[in-house]
């Protein structure tokens, strides 16, 4: 469907608009505050469910591609004779999995969507705003971006650079009167979950195989019954972005009071609180030890107990205190000089 837009009305370009996401349920929103939205996704088919709105265009737009997006550019501009009002940096996909072992390939596509993508857009649409003196532009950050937790580090990476970066955006478009607006979700119910790659799964080997419960649990965390449905989500934050002078950071959904209260915590404390939530403290337990005895060259996990004290697991070997240590080599020293003069 072509969009015929009003001089009067706002024209809106979103990224990331497959149905059931956070940007699907942006446009319908913005679109029912009578602004002229163009929908991008990578695939047409994917927002079948936004075609019969008549102020909703779907366009073909992949955010990791130059020529893709420079395409979508150039229809929308043709169609709404040269102005874009708001820009809304929606697309990003989620990267699970313990920090070192997330293959190099999908760290490059998740800060290629998250933030280089996110980058090509502001720098696509960004000059169009400048010439005319105004707009917005909306980078969708998550909560994340403010308090890293464990098994989503490279996720939380990409985001907290989105908000730096919208941080530097803000102060340099504001001579030109662009706003630039980060919008940080808590845990929303949304498609973000189930497009995600699964690092454990099949014959993939990882020292983490113990953590796995926790890691799908925090991959999953969104889609509990206790999080914020996208539609909500969506009626909550439109109103805030349509005003006259938006807030830099625009901050809602399940769990996002937590993530604030977190941020301003001393590390040494946050790290204990979210190790208990997420599963490193229990992992740390779990694991066995690899501690080898002096004497023996016997690993102290598995059951092999130490031949000094008798314990197993992860209890380490008397012998290892240098006190101990030197009592022992002395001891076996005044023996060693009585056994020579009897």
């Amino acid at each position: 469907m072509t969009v015929t837009v009003a001089n009067s009305e706002r024209v809106v370009l979103i990224t990331g608009c497959s149905a059931g996401g956070i940007g699907h349920h942006l446009a319908l929103e913005l679109a029912a505050h009578g602004c002229r939205v163009f929908a991008g996704v990578r695939t047409l088919s994917k927002a079948q469910t936004l075609a019969d709105n008549a102020r909703i265009e779907a366009v073909e737009l992949d955010v990791t591609s130059n020529e893709s997006v420079e395409a979508a550019l150039a229809h929308v501009l043709a169609a709404t004779g040269g102005r874009i009002d708001m820009l809304v940096n929606n697309a990003g996909v989620l990267c699970a999995g313990p920090a070192v072992e997330v293959p190099l390939a999908q760290v490059q596509q998740v800060f290629e969507t998250n933030v280089v993508g996110l980058a090509r857009l502001c720098r696509a649409v960004a000059p169009v705003m400048m010439e005319r003196r105004q707009g917005t532009i909306v980078n969708v950050g998550s909560v994340s971006g403010y308090v890293a937790t464990p098994w989503i580090g490279l996720y939380a990476a990409s985001k907290a650079a989105a908000h730096a970066y919208s941080d530097a955006l803000r102060m340099e478009l504001a001579p030109f009167g662009i706003s630039v607006v980060v919008v940080a979700p808590g845990s929303v119910r949304s498609n973000l979950v189930a497009n995600h790659n699964e690092l454990l799964a099949g014959d993939y080997t990882s020292r983490y195989q113990l953590a796995r419960p926790a890691i799908e649990a925090r991959t999953g965390l969104s889609q509990n019954d206790d999080t914020t449905p996208v539609n909500l989500f969506a009626r909550v934050i439109v109103p805030q972005l349509l005003r006259k002078s938006p807030s830099a950071y625009i901050t809602y959904g399940a769990h996002s009071a937590a993530a604030w209260f977190l941020y301003y915590v001393p590390p040494v404390i946050r790290d204990y609180l979210l190790g208990r939530r997420f599963g490193t403290h229990q992992l740390a337990k779990d694991l066995p030890s690899v501690a080898a005895c002096p004497f023996s060259g016997k690993k102290a996990g598995g059951g092999a107990g130490c031949p000094m004290s008798g314990k197993s697991g992860t209890v380490s070997c008397p012998i290892t205190s240098p006190t101990a240590m030197w009592l022992v080599l002395g001891a076996a020293v005044v023996g060693g000089v009585s056994a020579l003069f009897k």
